[in-house]
């Protein structure tokens, strides 16, 4: 009696620590499957789910801009993310509310060309407090304000003056000339720095005088109109600097309606199938290369590692070069 009492009990602690062990494993298992559910919510950005991504650019009226839109919305399809583009129309009120939308909106990382240099401060700060990356494309943010971005993708303004006024010296030779400039949108990165270097290199050559300066706002038209007049009033004018290649479309016009293309020569930064073509056709003298291709599409392929945690460089720089007569037959558009 007393050993099938014993075995009784025996038995009943054998069955109770057989039915704690399957508890124990049950709820493992649940466990498991919640970390593995609570996971894929947090890392859903990584497995496939669509980043948005804010854009910021300056205007529709530039161009450059312009294209910069196309080639940001190609490099978005070839990543597969989805852009909130907007312009700003030269605006900063406007520029700083879109970006405290996008703020607000929590996208992923925010792409910013700048209508200015120093407008941006509070807003990449934000920003950068939500955790949101920055990507500051094509016009610079100033020296305080890229403490808050992720990186710059774009040109050295400095060098692309400097290498205008190469050009310019190599036009005008040991005799010199007269030049008149028009500017792009006053306040701008490119702006301030495609005179400030430019001029910075000329005045070493005293042969050579800055007859006028006028702004075109980065439009044709107002180039055609600003060319016009600096036409008008100095007769004897030899080359017109312009601060892009769309600008030196519109001033050519003027150029020619004035019966002026055997007398002044035209320079531009940019390039594009229309202004390689302008040059080949002596319409542009010379122009300084700068890719939207490389800058739209790099500023994406940015913005998506900064939001997968991969390293970025400060600086993405774009590829500039000299093109004339003399080289354009050599030049390789969109190779970097």
């Amino acid at each position: 009696m007393k050993n099938s009492r014993v075995l009784f009990f025996s038995l009943l602690i054998v069955a109770v620590i057989i039915g704690l062990i399957t508890s124990m494993s049950s709820i493992q298992v649940i466990d498991q499957e919640n970390v593995a559910e609570s996971i894929n919510k947090t890392d859903g950005k990584q497995d496939n789910q669509e980043l948005i991504i804010g854009v910021s650019l300056a205007s529709p009226e530039s161009e450059y801009m312009v294209r910069l839109e196309k080639y940001i919305r190609e490099a978005a399809d070839e990543r597969d993310v989805s852009i909130e583009l907007h312009y700003a129309d030269w605006n900063a009120k406007i520029q700083q509310e879109q970006m405290k939308q996008f703020i607000e909106a929590g996208v992923d990382a925010i792409i910013l060309c700048p209508i200015n240099s120093k407008s941006m401060l509070g807003s990449v700060k934000a920003a950068k407090e939500a955790g949101i990356p920055v990507i500051n494309l094509n016009m610079k943010v100033d020296s305080v304000s890229t403490e808050y971005i992720d990186t710059y993708v774009g040109a050295s303004m400095s060098e692309q003056g400097a290498l205008a006024a190469e050009i310019l010296i190599d036009t005008l030779g040991a005799e010199g000339g007269r030049v008149g400039i028009i500017e792009g949108a006053p306040g701008s990165d490119p702006a301030v720095y495609r005179t400030e270097a430019f001029y910075e290199k000329i005045k070493l050559c005293p042969q050579i005088e800055v007859v006028g300066i006028i702004n075109g706002g980065w439009d044709r038209e107002k180039a055609y109109l600003a060319a016009y007049d600096l036409i008008r009033m100095n007769e004897d004018l030899d080359v017109i600097y312009c601060h892009d290649s769309n600008m030196a479309m519109g001033a050519y016009r003027a150029v020619e309606q004035l019966g002026k293309e055997e007398q002044i020569r035209l320079i531009g930064i940019g390039e594009d199938e229309e202004y390689i073509q302008a040059v080949k056709n002596h319409e542009i003298y010379g122009i300084v290369t700068q890719s939207a291709e490389y800058e739209g599409k790099y500023s994406i392929y940015c913005a998506v590692d900064a939001v997968n945690g991969e390293p970025v460089r400060p600086w993405y720089k774009t590829p500039i070069q000299i093109l004339t007569i003399h080289n354009i037959d050599e030049f390789e558009k969109g190779k970097y």
